[in-house]
């Protein structure tokens, strides 16, 4: 729990408000806004969105350490360990750097919350961000605690999992502590990180100086900062934040009765197919007749690719494909163009639509496909915590006869 002044320290010189919509002060949580978000396929640290579950600890970077734990059942192959580890151990062990997307699993709470009252930070579409993530393998790291890296070995008989507890107290719990499957992590395919560095710069204080878990394809709840502690272990973490928090609960369950759901229900992990309308904003009056150039993101979770995105200007009757800037472009075509669905993803896409001419009372919606085969539903599922609110985009902005507003953004 967070104790009286404990956000007197907060790095308030490390937060442009300018760049961001503030959802909260204490503890800082800002959504970017949305119209800066398409400018860059790897979006600036300033303008990353900022969520916090509490105070913002303050980490000496030449101090720090964690604790590295193998916790198991005492007949398993490894045994019990423990080890401390410093900032110059991890710099030792061969360093990788990704391009992957981080979302909060309550984007576009809003949408959810449009159909009736969520628990949760009301969120609009702007907590995904795409950023250059570097440091070691979590794999590389674990191997170096005796963790089989083989997963045919007799250790991963039985489920294992890794918890990440944070330095720092949260305002639902003790601290913030998460975890993830162990077969994810220790897969060589998967770009588990404990990264120091955010597109070529130390961390900031608020993205988790000085070091982070970065888990590409999976929700922004398991990407735990300020790293006290990783453990592997028979069991998920008994945090509140993986047993009573970031699950989709059934329609029916609300306030009153969400404890005897919880238990019900896994903890979320792979992040769903997603797609958003950065341009033209909801209260952006366009020209009736006049040309516009419509822009977003799309992202999906698990290493899946985002297949196409396609755009409607009547509302969802009929769909165009959208124009997409991906990560694999220049691989592909030094390929003689072919994707190579195999590889992983882990960067959203920027898209963009040409409307050639803008129609009287203006109806855009888009929707995103993935390898395999998702889409968004037509309409929003509600849930308690209004999380995962993947349904169709839809934007109508105000329009007005040719001549009467601003220029076109083409």
């Amino acid at each position: 729990m967070v104790p009286p002044d404990s956000y007197a320290d907060e790095p308030w010189r490390d937060r442009c408000l300018a760049n961001y919509i503030v959802r909260g002060k204490e503890p800082f949580n800002a959504e970017a806004r949305t119209d800066t978000l398409v400018d860059s396929f790897v979006t600036p640290t300033e303008l990353h969105f900022r969520r916090n579950h509490g105070p913002i600890p303050r980490l000496d970077d030449q101090e720090w350490s964690m604790a590295v734990e193998v916790c198991v059942d005492a007949a398993a192959p490894v045994r019990r360990c423990s080890r401390v580890v410093r900032k110059c151990d991890l710099a030792r062990l061969p360093q990788f750097e990704v391009v992957a997307v981080l979302e909060c699993a309550g984007n576009r709470r809003d949408g959810l919350k449009a159909i009736k009252p969520v628990d949760g930070v009301t969120w609009g579409a702007g907590t995904a961000s795409n950023a250059r993530w570097a440091g070691c393998r979590l794999r590389d790291l674990l191997a170096a605690a005796g963790v089989p890296t083989d997963l045919c070995d007799p250790f991963y008989a039985a489920p294992r999992h890794v918890e990440f507890a944070a330095y720092g107290d949260a305002v639902e719990d003790e601290h913030y502590a998460s975890s993830i499957p162990l077969e994810w992590v220790m897969n060589p395919r998967n770009m588990v990180l404990v990264a120091t560095a955010m597109n070529g710069a130390p961390l900031l204080r608020d993205h988790g100086f000085p070091a982070r878990i970065v888990a590409p394809g999976i929700i922004g709840a398991r990407w735990v900062k300020w790293l006290k502690r990783i453990r592997v272990q028979d069991r998920e973490s008994d945090s509140f934040y993986q047993k009573r928090d970031y699950k989709i609960l059934p329609p029916e369950a609300g306030r009153a009765n969400c404890a005897g759901f919880w238990p019900r229900f896994p903890a979320l992990m792979e992040l769903n197919v997603q797609s958003a309308i950065c341009r033209p904003a909801a209260d952006e009056c366009l020209q009736v007749g006049r040309p516009y150039l419509a822009k977003g993101y799309a992202l999906t979770g698990a290493g899946r690719a985002v297949d196409r995105v396609e755009v409607s200007l009547d509302d969802g009757e009929t769909w165009a494909l959208a124009d997409v800037c991906a990560m694999h472009e220049g691989a592909a075509a030094a390929a003689g163009g072919e994707r190579n669905w195999a590889a992983r993803d882990w960067s959203w896409v920027l898209w963009s639509f040409r409307i050639d001419s803008v129609p009287q009372g203006c109806a855009i919606a888009c929707r995103a496909w993935d390898s395999g085969g998702n889409t968004q539903p037509t309409s929003a599922i509600w849930n308690y915590r209004g999380v995962m609110n993947n349904a169709v985009f839809r934007v109508s902005p105000p329009t007005v006869a040719s001549g009467a507003a601003p220029a076109s953004r083409l």
